[in-house]
């Protein structure tokens, strides 16, 4: 895994307005389905992520011009009972301006993404992304910044963003949030439920490990794990989004 990371540190980075452009690669995913495709990678076309995830204000500004999505308008298909439950009535707090949204189903984050002629990132585009480490520290040492979030108590209030910035010009992908991807889903539901069953003991009770492509990727199997148990119309505080354009 390290050299796949390592391997696209040094690939020039334009930024157009708020998104990255991003360079075409190759993305490994975590789980394998049989020992046949261990190490098997999967090409990534060049694309635009957000520089940052999604804040409350700029989902502010799309709530108020599509009010069908204010808080307590949803309908519970498309977002869950908790649905921006941090908000402070019908807005967020004053001090969280500039951080993520959280509490957003896919549905509406979804929503958000194509006001803004946007979509959401693709399993393989915000994963391949997330391998790529800072370029002024070693491996070791973002490896420590990373799984220390998943260890960490939660603070109430989260930090603006703008905290965690990759080779690519990306942040947060790490040590903020949890984020919502197109596909979320796609591990766990591949059209046949003998691969389904396979696939999903992979994720719990220890079985992970068995199939796992990079053994000491911790980071990869809690969010491929966290995904899994997800449904469109979940919300949950620490999970928000970013949106990818083509």
């Amino acid at each position: 895994m390290s050299r796949l990371i390592f391997l696209f540190c040094f690939l020039s980075v334009s930024v157009s307005g708020e998104m990255v452009k991003i360079p075409e690669g190759k993305w490994r995913p975590f789980l394998k389905e049989s020992e046949s495709k261990l190490g098997v990678t999967i090409p990534v076309k060049s694309f635009y992520l957000d520089e940052y995830p999604v804040t409350n204000k700029e989902y502010s500004e799309f709530i108020k011009t599509n009010p069908q999505w204010k808080k307590g308008k949803v309908s519970s298909l498309f977002a869950d009972g908790g649905y921006l439950g941090d908000w402070k009535g019908k807005t967020y707090e004053e001090n969280q301006t500039d951080s993520p949204v959280t509490y957003v189903s896919w549905f509406t984050a979804n929503a958000y993404c194509q006001w803004k002629g946007k979509r959401l990132p693709k399993e393989s585009e915000w994963e391949y992304v997330a391998s790529i480490p800072p370029a002024s520290k070693n491996k070791k040492a973002v490896e420590t910044v990373i799984l220390n979030w998943y260890g960490e108590v939660r603070p109430e209030f989260l930090p603006n963003v703008g905290k965690y910035k990759n080779a690519f010009g990306v942040y947060d992908q790490h040590g903020m949030i949890w984020e919502w991807v197109f596909d979320f889903n796609n591990t766990s539901v591949t059209g046949d439920s003998r691969q389904d069953t396979d696939i999903e003991s992979s994720l719990f009770c220890g079985g992970g490990s068995l199939k796992a492509n990079d053994f000491s990727n911790y980071a990869s199997y809690m969010r491929y794990g966290y995904r899994a148990g997800l449904k469109g119309w979940y919300t949950a505080k620490y999970l928000g989004f970013r949106c990818a354009k083509d």
